[in-house]
Parts: C-alpha cells; structure tokens; sequence
C-alpha cells in the first residue's frame, strides 16, 4: 500500500501535545518579626492564604517606664530617689535575672533576685542617687533576663551641685516690753533651713530666770526650704528688768545663733509715799493704735460719777492711789487716749475697799 504524505501546507492541523495539570507552589511564611518594637523577644506570624497555621508564637514584650531617669538638680551628699516600672506587655513569661546600677551613689532597690514576670504583670524598683561628687553625673540601671534581645540600659543623669547649710531665726532679738504684775507674754520664733541641703539643729537652749521654751524637740531635721517654730514665755515674778537668751546649735555653716532676750515687771510699791493706805491699779494696754496715754478716774459708787486722779496721761499701764482712807470703798475705771487727743470710753470697774 502506498503511503500517502501530507501535503506542505500551512493549513494542516494542528495537535495539542498533552500537558500534566500543574499544581500552584506551596508558600509558608515560617516567620517574620518586625523591627518597630522596641525590646521584643518573639514575633508573631500571619501566614499567606493556603498556607498552614498553628496559631500565633508565644513572647514576651517588656517596657520599662520611664525609659531615662534624670535626677535634675541634686547635692552631694542628699539622697533622692525615683521609681521605674517594669511590664511585660507579651503573651509570654519572661524572668528578669538581674538589675544592675552603674554609677558613683547610684544603688537599685526593690529587687530581691530572680523574678518572673507574667504576662499582664509588672513590678516597682527604686533607683536611689546620694552624689559623691559634684559636677556632671552619668550612670546607668541594666535590667537583664533570660531572654538577652530583652535586656536594656536606661541612662541616668544629674547636675550636682555642693552643699550649701544655712539657717535663718527670725525675729533677731524679742523685747516683751513692760509687764504688770501677774501678766505673762509669748513671742515664736521660726527657725528655717534656707540652703540647699538638709539641715540638722542639734541644740535649742535658753538663759534667763523668767523665760521658759515650748516646742522644738531636738535633735530635729529641716529639709530645704522648711521651718518650724518655738515659743519663748516671758514670766516674771519680780518688779525689775529682765535679760536672757534663745540659743540654736546646727550643722550650718553659722553653727550657733542666738536670739537676744529682754522684759520687765512694773508693780505697784508695796508701801505708800505719803499715807498707810493706797491702791495700786494696773490694766492692760489698749489695742488701738497711736495711744499717747491713760487717765485713771474714781468714783464713790459703781454708778460715779467719776473724777480724774492723774493731772498729766499715765505712760505706763500701773498707777497707785494714795490719796485713800480707811474703812472707805472706791471704784476705778481708765480710758486710753490717742495722739489726737481723743478718749476713749470708761473701762471695766474696779472695786478697792481699804481696810
């Protein structure tokens, strides 16, 4: 049989060759971490569609607030403290091993040794500066854990200054001024710390017969910038003049200040210049302003009238009546009179019977 051959032509047909179904590849993104977070020590990966999950990776994600500590202004010597909270904000438990300080008076406390820290949890140190020196403080606080892309460094900073003790007492000297028998008077003094440190007084003393101190328990401690005060009473017993002394001993650079004291007493004589009797008067000062003097005025009743004894003002607050006889009742009253000239209204009465 003779074979036939296709003829040469551009229009015979055209046959598919056969071709195995050919299958998409398989991706999986086995993991992908993300640099944006800051001491991240896992990731979490999303697969591509079709691809295979076992459900997000487990880690733990810690913060540290705040994340610098600067301590400002501080003085050699004086303590201060701040706090740095430590979360774990992953999903996963993570064991801080260590915190470590680094610096010259720089000391971590609240850190007891190996603590885990749950996810959700955090704890509370304290980071304590007592400056050695001044000048420029650089440090450093390491939190380390068992997981080392979480370990950091925060950076700690203050400007250190010297010491400076200084106490101001305030009034300078205190004058009661004059007395009348059976008074007593009360004067404060604050004390203040005006440096820049902690100042101790160790001491607070008094001199002088009539003067009594309240308040002040030593030894005591003032921060920078605070006060406090005691009350010095003046009591005299005796007609006279009366001196003594406030003394406060401290770690200033002015060791020892002392408050000058001063008072008298003004009593009646205890005998009469002219007669055997007499009444000795006394009152207390008006507290009105500008007063020039007093008047004394007696009466033979309660209800007066009521005459003049004195013939200038009474500059004291004591005046003695001698002009009295016995058997006799009297009753007395003052008024007080400005620099204008003006009186004012009768006092209270007072009874004086002589024996």
């Amino acid at each position: 049989m003779k074979r036939s051959a296709f003829p040469r032509t551009e229009n015979r047909p055209k046959f598919a060759t056969p071709r195995a179904a050919l299958r998409p590849a398989r991706l999986l993104v086995l993991a992908a971490c993300s640099a944006l977070l800051l001491f991240v020590g896992g990731c979490t990966t999303t697969p591509l569609a079709g691809s295979e999950s076992t459900g997000p990776v487990r880690a733990a994600v810690l913060e540290v607030t705040p994340s610098t500590i600067s301590f400002g202004s501080a003085v050699v010597g004086q303590p201060n403290s701040q706090s740095v909270k430590l979360s774990n904000a992953g999903n996963a438990p993570v064991t801080l091993t260590g915190v470590v300080a680094s610096g010259a008076g720089l000391a971590v406390t609240g850190f007891s040794g190996s603590t885990m820290l749950s996810p959700g949890t955090s704890i509370i140190l304290g980071v304590q500066l007592t400056p050695k020196t001044s000048g420029k403080l650089s440090g450093s606080v390491s939190i380390l854990s068992q997981i080392a892309s979480l370990d950091m460094s925060l950076p700690v900073t203050a400007e250190v200054g010297t010491a400076d003790l200084a106490i101001k007492i305030g009034p300078a000297s205190i004058n009661f001024g004059a007395l009348a028998s059976g008074k007593t008077a009360t004067q404060s003094v604050t004390l203040s710390n005006t440096g820049n440190a902690d100042l101790t007084i160790s001491r607070i003393s008094l001199s002088g017969s009539a003067f009594s101190l309240s308040g002040g328990g030593v030894p005591m401690q003032l921060t920078s910038g605070q006060s406090t005060a005691v009350n010095v009473e003046f009591d005299p017993k005796a007609a006279g003049s009366y001196t003594g002394a406030l003394t406060v001993d401290s770690n200033a650079a002015t060791s020892t200040v002392i408050v000058n004291l001063s008072g008298s007493l003004t009593v009646p004589p205890t005998t009469s210049p002219v007669g055997a009797h007499y009444v000795g008067l006394a009152w207390d000062a008006s507290s009105s302003s500008s007063i020039s003097g007093y008047n004394v005025y007696r009466g033979a009743s309660e209800q007066g009238p009521f005459a003049k004894l004195n013939k200038v003002l009474v500059g004291g607050l004591s005046y003695t009546d001698d002009s009295v006889n016995a058997g006799d009742t009297y009753y007395y009253v003052t008024t007080a009179v400005n620099a204008q000239g003006e009186e004012s209204p009768f006092s209270n009465i007072a009874k004086a019977s002589i024996p």
